[in-house]
């Protein structure tokens, strides 16, 4: 199957560029490809189909993240349980994604949205009791992130804010981060083929992304020394913001019609 079974012509071409951009962010950054092509594919078609249609892209960019700056094995050696809490919650998260209407899901996309865009002030809040009880923290915070991660392709709000709080070197967090990812996407895609038969043709139809998200990721790598990260932040902080209120708009404008 193509995407062209599912999407008309212009919409599979914004797609693809939303693949490239998610690409390139996620190369310059080492984040950030769900947070971007999961809302933006969502204000063409719902959730559920944004989260199919990126999956596969997603495992691959995250897995090119996690073999990138070295030592990787001993980044993930020490943070392993973490991505093992994300799959418990990305099990629960791909059943809510299967049975919750599309509206909710999109509102709670928006939400964590917002959450990222605000998690510099959430950081300020008195986390030391992350660093006294490491183990109940990490359960805690991976399995929300999970829930999250199934249901609507974002998890990165909560872990951010647990590794940071662990003091992680950039690499390590990054390695770990993109661990949690690849996990949480491993399961998703089975869980949604097994789940749902009508999954399967839509995850063969997004396989084309694959190489079009690798290739994009390698060059946002190549470009990442020449652009300002604080610059690129800001700009990536704005396309958020406007995400989340095009997000919320659309699900008043269906609630309207409806």
């Amino acid at each position: 199957m193509n995407l062209d079974q599912y999407f008309a012509p212009a919409t599979l071409a914004i797609i693809a560029g939303i693949a490239i951009v998610a690409g390139l962010a996620h190369g310059t950054l080492g984040f950030g490809f769900p947070l971007i092509s999961t809302p933006l594919v969502a204000l063409l078609a719902d959730v559920k189909t944004a989260v199919l249609v990126t999956v596969l892209p997603n495992i691959v960019v995250n897995l090119i993240s996690i073999l990138r700056g070295g030592r990787w094995r001993e980044s993930l050696g020490k943070h392993w349980t973490l991505a093992l809490w994300v799959v418990l919650g990305t099990l629960i998260g791909t059943r809510l994604l299967l049975t919750a209407r599309p509206e909710p899901l999109q509102i709670l996309l928006a939400a964590m949205i917002i959450v990222f865009l605000l998690q510099d002030r959430l950081r300020q809040l008195d986390w030391s009791w992350v660093k006294r009880h490491p183990g109940i923290a990490g359960f805690g915070f991976g399995v929300t992130a999970g829930i999250l991660s199934g249901a609507v392709n974002v998890a990165l709000p909560p872990l951010v804010i647990y590794l940071l709080t662990l003091e992680l070197s950039p690499i390590a967090l990054t390695q770990t981060l993109n661990l949690c990812f690849i996990s949480g996407k491993v399961v998703q895609a089975t869980s949604l083929v097994a789940s749902d038969a009508t999954s399967v043709g839509l995850l063969e139809a997004s396989l084309p992304l694959v190489p079009l998200a690798a290739i994009s990721v390698f060059l946002g790598m190549g470009l990442q020394a020449r652009i300002s990260v604080d610059s690129y932040r800001a700009l990536l902080r704005k396309a958020l913001g406007a995400m989340a209120v095009l997000l919320v708009a659309q699900v008043a404008w269906e609630l309207a019609r409806g």
